[in-house]
């Protein structure tokens, strides 16, 4: 999987992304409250697509003092993510076009989420240090994605196949890679291994 097939794959389900993965994308707010925001705190969400998570990380951002910025690789993604923005009359959210594997922004951030991307993106080691490096000591890193389908018997292996034919590879060993940055870590997981939510502070 290349960054190219990513962004051709997305070229189309930009388009059609909101009516369906509602389905199988669950455990959305569930991992918007782990991120434990405070009103003037200052989120960002990597591979925020179409901004379909925006709503949830809003709840807890007072609308003058707090500030989300949402990244994605996918300008077709990012074009649908700033209709809702625009629709919705969200004037603290920035959105930013970019690679979460070798993103500079400039400044930290009290929280960061990935939610279902990290399995998406091809450098993902990468994409977690430089979140890692963007985030303030004490502050919270949220991964939500699909898990291995360790207890579904034998429909793990047709649901992890039909994950990478949509770019999604589940079998990395994402909580290894961030045990390695996080010592305070916690991953949970839901419904047989469908998915699992990480939470890491950083260490001030």
């Amino acid at each position: 999987m290349s960054d190219t097939a990513v962004q051709q794959f997305y070229r189309f389900h930009a388009y059609v992304y909101d009516w369906t993965r509602w389905t199988i994308l669950h455990g959305r707010r569930r991992a918007a409250a782990a991120l434990a925001l405070r009103p003037h705190g200052r989120v960002l969400e990597i591979g925020c697509g179409t901004g379909l998570n925006f709503r949830y990380l809003l709840e807890y951002l007072d609308p003058a003092e707090g500030r989300l910025t949402g990244l994605d690789f996918s300008p077709d993604m990012l074009k649908q993510a700033a209709k809702r923005v625009a629709g919705s009359g969200w004037n603290n959210v920035e959105l930013v076009q970019g690679d979460a594997a070798t993103m500079a922004l400039g400044r930290q951030f009290d929280a960061i989420s990935f939610g279902y991307s990290l399995t998406m993106i091809p450098a993902w080691p990468a994409a977690l240090e430089r979140a890692y490096e963007h985030l303030v000591p004490g502050g919270t890193l949220v991964v939500l994605d699909f898990g291995r389908f360790d207890k579904w018997g034998p429909l793990a292996p047709a649901m992890r196949t039909w994950l990478r034919l949509n770019h999604v590879e589940t079998l990395r060993p994402y909580e290894d890679e961030l045990r390695k940055r996080f010592n305070r870590l916690e991953v949970h997981y839901w419904l047989g291994g469908y998915n699992f939510t990480a939470v890491g502070r950083k260490g001030t």
